[in-house]
Formats: C-alpha cells, sequence, structure tokens
C-alpha cells in the first residue's frame, strides 16, 4: 500500500506540474471530487480489506480506461498534425510517455488489488458496479466543469 500511495503523490506532484507549466484550469470540481475519494477510501476501508480492494480495482479500472481513451486521442491528433507537414516535439512525446507510464502504474495497483481478495468482497458486483458508475461520472462532469 505505502508503494501505490508514493506512486498516486508522484503522479499528483506530475499532473499538478503540467497544469502549472501550460496553464491549464483544472476542473473546478477538484476540492469535491477529493472529498468524495476520500469518504470512498474511508468506507470501503471499514467494510473490509476485501471492498478496500474491489473499490482499488473499480477505480483503477476506469481511470486506466480514461488514461487509454487520453492517449489514444493525442496519438490521432499527432497523426493528423504529421499528416498536414507539422512536426511533432519532443514535448509532446514526453506527455505521451507519462500518460503511459502513469496509466501502466494504475493498472499495476489494479492488478494488487485482484490479487489481494477484490473479488472476495461482498457483494462485489454491486459494489464495484456502483463505484465504476461513479467514477465514469466524474470523469465526464470533470471534462465538462
Amino acid at each position: 500500500m505505502a508503494h501505490m500511495y508514493d506512486q498516486e503523490a508522484g503522479h499528483l506532484k506530475t499532473f499538478n506540474s503540467l497544469i502549472t507549466k501550460h496553464r491549464v484550469r483544472p476542473t473546478a470540481l477538484y476540492p469535491l471530487w477529493s472529498l468524495m475519494a476520500t469518504g470512498l477510501g474511508w468506507s470501503t476501508a471499514i467494510m473490509g480489506r476485501e471492498a478496500a480492494m474491489a473499490c482499488t480495482e473499480a477505480v483503477e479500472t476506469e481511470i486506466g480506461e480514461h488514461y487509454n481513451n487520453q492517449i489514444r486521442a493525442l496519438l490521432e491528433m499527432f497523426e493528423q498534425w504529421e499528416a498536414e507537414g507539422y512536426e511533432v516535439g519532443p514535448e509532446f512525446q514526453d506527455l505521451i510517455s507519462t500518460l503511459r507510464r502513469i496509466r501502466d502504474e494504475e493498472l499495476e495497483h489494479l492488478d494488487h488489488a485482484v490479487e489481494h481478495d477484490a473479488k472476495e468482497a461482498r457483494p462485489y458486483w454491486l459494489l464495484t458496479s456502483v463505484i465504476r458508475a461513479g467514477c465514469r461520472g466524474a470523469i465526464w462532469t470533470s471534462e465538462r466543469v
């Protein structure tokens, strides 16, 4: 768990740095998402280790898919730029590499959760379905607000 926490802290630091560097406005809902994530983590931890692992599995599944969608969109954009005669600079290639690395680390967290009895949580299907739907909703909303 400490390893996952350290990676997540690194992800936050990386994205905060990118937000500052590129002067990107973060979602206005960040404080709400932070509060809800903390509540979700505590509530599933109270339900037991298996529920906490199921929560991790559900969240990381959605996050991994979100990263894949972002990477795919960037690669398509780069292909279009190159087809139009523009050169994609190393900064953009670094961004793709960073997103891939972070996605892979998130998927390691998913694997860790499955290996540590996520599927033993009861009721697994309900818990993971609700959490995944919440994550999809948060991602969808954050892309618009």
